[in-house]
């Protein structure tokens, strides 16, 4: 099961606690650098074949000369040894999934540049892998029959009016679409095909769509006759917020749920088709904590949930034979695995030690072993098996062994603190790698965006990086991140700027009381609603040095009408009003930095992509330009590149150098 993404991400000082859950750093290692990190390789989707005796993931490595990431499938026993290698000269290479009896393994990959992914078996005993499709929309989302005879999955319509639209009779009609869309948005239909590529057959068609990205979209029963499967009124991104649960009966085409209508944005079924585990948002809004409800397969009815976990679910699926959930969330600095008895009952926290839990794994049908990637303080992420609840989690690669040792990593600790209304609170403060007790260094907040995400105390390669130049690091979890609780989480609501700004500049004061800061070389910086923080912080503090804004959210108004993320996300947040009153327009100024632009004199880099649909740029030129006009030192940069934050290996790695270099030149 694939999580749900979520689309983005001074009052008087209190007291502060401090507990020291880091790896120390190694005296014989050499320094860190940004360029250091261009071998790592990424491990992701690891999925445990039925019989629990192997894990295929997906890894990619980085190509600066070319500037793209290549991205295979490997496949490591549970027992041990080395990874081999399955897939070679395949772009997109994604999404494994075992075929029942655990003899095939499908995944999707590009044929060829420029073209759509398709869907792809390999088999277990030998050959290369066959293309299984040819569909103009390409292949998202899929799931293997129960009998392993073929496939559902969801492939993007085709434009009605193509031909047309080649004759420049392009227009379209806009709705709820982001300010940069160029085409109508079509909708994700479902289709069917068989194991050998053969009987490929479209089984629905209109407007409804399945989710266009960001969560899993499809479950078959055990017995193969039912398929329940989310579906949004249309194919318009935005919508994906009013996405709810089908079953449909393949046998007669009949659609029905006893969930019909209401907001959910993964369901799976159990192991015996009985019960269906559904992830839905506790307050209506998907943009807020998500719960997961066990509910009766045929009557709806509720049979277990997991709000007594009080966090918000990234991953669940069904454990233990069908019997227990298991549950991922984050949870303080750490990413934790939950379970909870289907039938009821409280939740329980796993132990795996210092290993977290990340959020891509699955488990075996047969044995119930888990297989997730695992993180730590000490290196990249890796794949991990749990081989059963209550054992400790065993690592099955060593993708990044030569590169964790060659490196000195800045030790990590937890940083507690209360809010100004007296909630708990914790961030992550990153030493030098070279740290001397008792010495003052310069310091930079790092703020993460989401706003619902958590800063961990997990191997982070922009605050090591920083921490080699000579930085403490301090990455606080303001309210709206999802680590503390349904009610830290919804504080935000209604103080969407200025509530999480007050707690980051507490998390601050709480870090300063340690009296290693030097409190004149001090900055603040982060993309998204990190960003959003940043442009307000400054303009209501002068004690920072020098400010990096990412792709923020300077202004509530054009949020809610610009970008794919739009009205009902700024309501969500700013709610009760709409933007397009008098007294709508005053709240959103209240709670968006460029109303405070004049007050700014922290020199300050704007960076940004041209093509953020997320963040429209139209931001952060108004944010320049008003910091210009005030005659506050504000430089911009911008990076030609579609999406909200550079996916290339060159363009992510210098969003980072121009981030760390402001901050070399105006701190050191």
């Amino acid at each position: 099961m694939r999580r749900f993404v979520h689309p983005f991400g001074p009052a008087t000082w209190a007291g502060v606690a401090i507990a020291i859950c880091s790896l120390a750093s190694r005296a014989d290692a050499e320094s860190f650098a940004l360029e250091s990190a261009r071998g790592v390789v990424t491990v992701r989707q690891p999925a445990i074949a039925p019989d629990g005796s192997r894990i295929a993931y997906v890894r990619s490595r980085q190509d600066f000369k070319t500037n793209v990431s290549h991205a295979e499938l490997a496949l490591i026993d549970v027992t041990g040894g080395m990874p081999r290698t399955l897939t070679r000269e395949r772009d997109g290479v994604s999404g494994p999934r075992w075929a029942p009896a655990g003899d095939r393994i499908a995944f999707t990959a590009i044929p060829a540049k420029g073209k759509p992914p398709q869907l792809y078996v390999l088999r277990m005993d030998g050959g290369d892998a066959q293309k299984i499709t040819s569909v103009p929309g390409g292949v998202g989302d899929f799931a293997w029959r129960p009998d392993g005879s073929g496939f559902v999955f969801g492939s993007l319509d085709e434009r009605p009016d193509a031909k047309a639209a080649e004759k420049h009779n392009d227009v379209f009609e806009v709705t709820d679409e982001h300010f940069l869309t160029r085409e109508p948005s079509m909708p994700v239909q479902l289709w069917t095909v068989d194991a050998d590529g053969n009987g490929a057959k479209k089984l629905t068609s209109g407007k409804a769509s399945l989710p266009r990205e960001g969560s899993a979209s499809m479950t078959f029963a055990p017995d193969g006759t039912t398929l329940a499967y989310m579906q949004q009124p249309d194919g318009v991104f935005a919508h994906f917020t009013k996405s709810s649960v089908v079953v449909r009966n393949l046998t007669t085409g009949a659609e029905s749920s006893p969930l019909a209508g209401k907001p959910a944005s993964v369901v799976v079924y159990s192991p015996d088709g009985t019960l269906m585990a559904v992830q839905e948002p506790r307050h209506g809004s998907v943009y807020l904590q998500s719960d997961v409800v066990v509910r009766d397969a045929a009557t709806g009815a509720v049979k277990a949930d997991a709000k007594s976990v009080d966090r918000n679910v990234h991953w669940f699926a069904f454990a233990d034979g069908g019997k227990s959930l298991a549950i991922a969330t984050p949870d303080g600095v750490r990413n934790v695995l939950w379970t909870i008895p289907v039938t009821g009952g409280a939740a329980r926290k796993v132990d795996l030690g210092d290993v977290d839990f990340g959020p891509d794994a699955s488990v075996s049908a047969k044995t119930g072993a888990i297989a997730f990637v695992g993180q730590s303080p000490s290196r990249p992420p890796e794949i991990y098996v749990l081989p059963q609840i209550g054992k400790p989690p065993v690592r099955l690669s060593d993708e990044n062994a030569t590169f964790a040792k060659a490196y000195t990593w800045g030790k990590s600790e937890r940083i507690d603190w209360k809010t100004d209304d007296g909630m708990d609170a914790c961030g992550v403060l990153t030493y030098p790698p070279d740290y001397v007790a008792r010495k003052q260094y310069p310091l930079v907040l790092v703020i993460h965006g989401g706003p619902v995400s958590t800063s961990t105390q997990n191997w982070s390669l922009q605050a090591q990086a920083m921490a080699a130049h000579g930085f403490l690091v301090f990455q606080p979890n303001y309210r709206g991140s999802d680590d503390m609780g349904d009610a830290y989480l919804q504080a935000i609501v209604g103080h969407v700027t200025s509530g999480p700004a007050r707690d980051n500049m507490l998390g601050l004061a709480a870090v300063e009381k340690l009296g290693i800061v030097d409190q004149k070389r001090m900055g603040v910086s982060g993309w998204s609603g990190g960003g959003l923080q940043t442009s307000w912080i400054v303009g209501h503090t002068n004690v920072f040095k020098a400010a990096v804004s990412g792709a923020a959210v300077n202004d509530w108004y054009e949020q809610a009408v610009l970008a794919d993320i739009n009205e009902e996300f700024a309501q969500t947040f700013i709610p009760g009003v709409s933007p397009f009153t008098p007294s709508g327009r005053a709240a959103y100024r209240a709670e968006s930095p460029i109303t405070f632009a004049n007050d700014v004199v922290t020199p300050t880099l704007i960076l940004s992509d041209t093509g953020d649909q997320r963040v429209p740029i139209t931001q952060s030129y108004a944010f320049y330009h008003a910091l210009k006009a005030r005659g506050t030192h504000v430089e911009f940069e911008a990076w030609p590149r579609a999406g909200h934050f550079p996916t290339d290996p060159v363009g992510r790695e210098s969003v980072y150098r121009a981030w760390m270099g402001w901050f070399d030149r105006w701190l050191k």
